[in-house]
């Protein structure tokens, strides 16, 4: 009897989708009250706006509008020895507090206007207890804004879920071990023997699962682990991944929103960094960092200590990450002259690198004002989103109007929101032009924008794929330390096809009123299986 691939894959999904729905399990609902108010207001006037009691599918707002809003509950004695997350989404973006006031966690609306390939943007869940005893309180606060990451209203501005769940912890293992391999299958070639192996070992998982029962998830993540564990990756071509949550300071949403979007990531980043000790994050933009200091000193001092121990990195030598296309020399300096005083009165770091990867065009007298700067590195990504025609490198020489040089990298996946998952990384190896006389490149993975960066499916793919069979080795790190890679490979870039002439350039984006992904010319190789965080 022939091979039937795509029935194969049918029980697959149904297997997948099957494990996805049975990594919570209602505990019980939340008591939920918000008190509105058109602005934002201080932990200290959180009861001074409109307050109302609210249940599920109740409306609480309209856009822009701003609540500080109260759950209450009480672990049921039958969530005993089990650990419990609280699911909140309160169609809006959110910032659960301590009792001080000062940020915790980043939540988001789940329903988003992002493309799903990339992963899905919505942050719903917040970590309460690790086992429960049953009796526990539970009495939080989040000051929360009713928008979305590009700035429209979702679900009406109703309340869509709020409530204590028991996560069964080896189902969810479970669920990241079948996503990355079905993702990592999905990205090979049909005929190479390891897609044959990885399908008929996710077919064969997918038939044992029955009851889903303990024995049988034991079994199934035994059966999973012997192709996580098969290592080896080409190395050929190496990835730096590190955290990212681009943020535009000036955009779709009113500046008191971009100075909350920054508390709700930079919490987020710091919570998980506590449960992922691989984790590394990098951010940019000095004029972020001191809206941090100035509204958030306690989140900003948190910041301080993961600069000092390695594990966030300071980013980019410009104040924030400046429009090439209409200022001139002057402003160029100036912007260049206060972010690198400021990091370095900070944080007491000397920034070599510019760091843009959002903006369009760029000014042919860049290479001679970053030398004199004392700058030797430039990354961005956005030639890649031009319409019209490809340009032919990513790692190469950016010579100036004066001549100078200066060595110029551009993101192989062609953005900065990675999914950070097999097919993610199969498509910068294959798009990456340069990887003949480059080694090494580098990838931004998370979500921007207000979407918190990285969430924990970002974390829990990049621990399994790393150094995988069937892809380039990819290891977490800070730029800073592939800048120096860079450096060792700047003979072969200069003798090499990446040795490249690159004036003054404009890129020319036709801009669309809907925002949408999908309209950028890059893809990754379509799959089923979403992308989201559970």
């Amino acid at each position: 009897m022939p091979y039937t691939k795509s029935k194969y894959r049918i029980v697959i999904e149904a297997a997948y989708n099957e494990i996805k729905n049975r990594i919570y399990t209602k505990a019980a609902d939340l008591e939920v009250e918000c008190y509105k108010t058109a602005e934002p207001v201080s932990f200290e006037q959180r009861k001074t706006g409109e307050h109302m009691t609210l249940k599920t599918g109740d409306k609480w707002g309209d856009l822009w509008d701003c609540a500080w809003f109260h759950f209450k509950g009480t672990v049921p004695n039958s969530a005993a020895g089990q650990k419990l997350v609280l699911l909140i989404d309160v169609s809006g973006e959110g910032c659960i507090v301590n009792d001080k006031g000062e940020p915790v966690r980043g939540l988001t609306v789940v329903e988003q206007p992002f493309d799903g390939r990339i992963g899905l943007a919505g942050k719903r869940s917040y970590d309460f207890c690790s086992r429960a005893e049953g009796g526990e309180l539970i009495d939080i606060w989040m000051d929360a804004g009713l928008n979305c990451l590009f700035g429209t209203l979702k679900n009406n501005g109703t309340l869509i879920q709020s409530e204590i769940a028991a996560v069964n912890v080896e189902m969810r293992e479970l669920f990241y071990d079948f996503q990355t391999l079905y993702n990592l299958m999905t990205s090979l070639d049909e005929a190479s023997a390891r897609f044959n192996k990885l399908l008929f070992t996710l077919y064969e998982v997918s038939l044992l699962l029955t009851r889903f029962d303990e024995k049988e998830v034991s079994a199934a993540r035994e059966i999973l682990a012997k192709e996580l564990n098969k290592k080896g990756g080409d190395p050929s071509l190496t990835f730096t991944a590190i955290g990212h949550s681009h943020l535009d300071l000036a955009w779709l949403w009113p500046i008191r929103e971009t100075i909350r979007k920054g508390a709700r990531t930079f919490s987020t980043v710091l919570d998980l960094m506590d449960k992922y000790p691989d984790y590394v994050f990098g951010a940019s933009q000095p004029q972020l960092y001191e809206w941090m200091k100035d509204h958030y000193p306690a989140l900003y001092q948190r910041v301080k200590q993961k600069v000092k121990e390695g594990r966030w990195e300071i980013q980019g030598c410009m104040w924030v990450e400046a429009d090439m296309n209409l200022i001139g020399g002057e402003a160029m300096v100036r912007q260049i002259l206060y972010g690198k005083r400021f990091f370095k009165d900070e944080f007491g770091v000397e920034i070599k690198h510019l760091w843009m990867p959002d903006v369009f065009g760029y000014s042919g007298a860049l290479p001679q004002i970053l030398k004199k700067s004392g700058c030797d590195y430039f990354m961005t990504q956005k030639l890649s989103w031009n319409e019209h025609n490809k340009f032919p490198h990513q790692t190469f020489m950016w010579e100036g109007i004066d001549k100078t040089k200066i060595l110029a990298h551009m993101l192989p996946e062609e953005t900065y929101n990675s999914a950070m998952c097999p097919s993610a990384i199969k498509f910068s190896e294959k798009n990456y032009l340069d990887s003949g006389v480059c080694d090494e490149a580098l990838i931004l993975f998370g979500i921007g924008d207000g979407g918190g960066g990285p969430g924990p499916e970002h974390l829990e793919r990049a621990k399994r794929m790393k150094n995988i069979d069937g892809l380039c080795p990819v290891n977490q790190g800070l730029p800073i330390c592939f800048s120096s890679v860079l450096k060792r490979m700047l003979p072969n870039i200069k003798n090499g096809a990446a040795s490249f002439i690159l004036k003054n350039t404009r890129v020319h984006i036709q801009h669309r009123q809907k925002i949408s992904f999908t309209t950028v010319k890059w893809s990754l190789r379509s799959e089923s299986l979403s992308l989201r965080s559970y």
